[in-house]
Order: structure tokens, then C-alpha cells, then sequence
């Protein structure tokens, strides 16, 4: 359960906090009156320490391990839309996932695309990120992709926690993870995992 919480705070409230980092830095750089300036600084600090509290209380909560119960609630195939609509970047969604998938592999599927936009929004400023979701011979193929950053990224922590996680995730459910950099300057995270229809 401790490790499961530790996954969902990551997933979920890292996720939020992050974004409100990066908008208040552009907002910061972007803004023309002082005021705004100072309080879009004020907003991305204590964004920033957050960050740094929660990657910490995640870290306490992961050295206990154990097998993850699931919480609820939980999201599914159909908020991948939206998700790649509100990530604050220039994202193409390719999709022909059927219906009746488990709803531990459409979670998974999920958090992949959830962290892959988080991490290209945080580390690529400027991307554009590709998602393609696949489903072939009883497996799931996520993919996302993005192209080598326009602008240099903002300083906000990081511990990798979100990759470990996504690898932990897709080996429970006996998928792999592989994530690394592209030839053309980018980044890939490609995550595959048994999943066959039901219903």
C-alpha cells in the first residue's frame, strides 16, 4: 500500500505541482510588470520546495516497499485526450486501443503518457511530443516520443522517481519499460504490456 501511495502521489500530485512550476516560470520570464514578475517567482519557489518535500515523502514511502494495492479513483483510456489536450505542449495523439482492456493496463497506459508529457514539458521546453498507443497480437505498445527542445529547461528537481516507477508499474503487470534519448535530440518512452481484450 506504502508503495502504491508513493506511485499515486508521484503520478498525480508531482504531476499538478510540476505544471504549476513551469507556468509561473514562463509567466515570470514572460511578464512585462514587476508585480507580476515577483509573484509568478514567489509562486514557482514554493512550487519548486513542494516538489522537493514531496519527492522526499515518496522516498520515505518507497523504502518500505510491498506489493501495491490499487486506490481509486483511478483514470482511463478515455482521459488520455484530455490529458494530452491540458499538458501546456504541442502534442499528436494516435490511438486504435480497443475497448475492454483491464483497467490495470488502461491505468498503466496512463501514468506512461502522464509522466512521458511531464518530463518532456519539464526537461524539453519547446518539444513537440508524439503518443502512439498500439494493440497487436494481445499486447499494448505506448509510445511517446518528443523532438529535442527549442528552449533551455527550467532548474526544477528531479530523483527519476517517475521512470522507476513507470518500469515497477509495467513489470507487475509483466510489461517492459525502456526509456532514452532519440538520434535526433529527443526522448522516447516505449512501454509494452500484455493485455488482452475482454468483454
Amino acid at each position: 500500500e506504502r508503495a502504491q501511495l508513493a506511485r499515486e502521489m508521484h503520478d498525480v500530485v508531482s504531476h499538478q505541482v510540476s505544471l504549476i512550476a513551469v507556468r509561473a516560470g514562463a509567466l515570470q520570464v514572460g511578464a512585462d510588470d514587476a508585480d507580476t514578475k515577483e509573484a509568478a517567482a514567489t509562486i514557482r519557489r514554493l512550487s519548486v520546495q513542494t516538489l522537493d518535500e514531496l519527492r522526499h515523502m515518496v522516498g520515505v514511502l518507497r523504502a518500505s516497499g510491498g506489493h501495491p494495492t490499487e486506490l481509486t479513483p483511478q483514470p482511463a483510456l478515455t482521459d488520455i485526450q484530455r490529458l494530452a489536450d491540458s499538458c501546456g505542449i504541442e502534442t499528436e495523439l494516435k490511438t486504435d486501443l480497443p475497448d475492454g482492456l483491464p483497467a490495470t493496463v488502461q491505468r498503466a497506459v496512463y501514468r506512461t503518457v502522464q509522466e512521458a508529457l511531464t518530463n518532456t514539458r519539464k526537461h524539453a521546453p519547446g518539444a513537440k511530443a508524439r503518443i502512439d498507443l498500439l494493440h497487436a497480437n494481445g499486447s499494448v505498445r505506448v509510445r511517446v516520443t518528443n523532438t529535442a527542445p527549442t528552449q533551455p529547461p527550467l532548474p526544477l528537481p528531479g530523483a527519476h522517481h517517475g521512470l522507476i516507477g513507470l518500469r515497477q508499474r509495467a513489470e507487475l503487470l509483466g510489461g517492459t519499460m525502456t526509456a532514452g534519448p532519440t538520434s535526433d535530440g529527443g526522448y522516447e518512452v516505449c512501454v509494452v504490456l500484455p493485455a488482452e481484450v475482454t468483454g
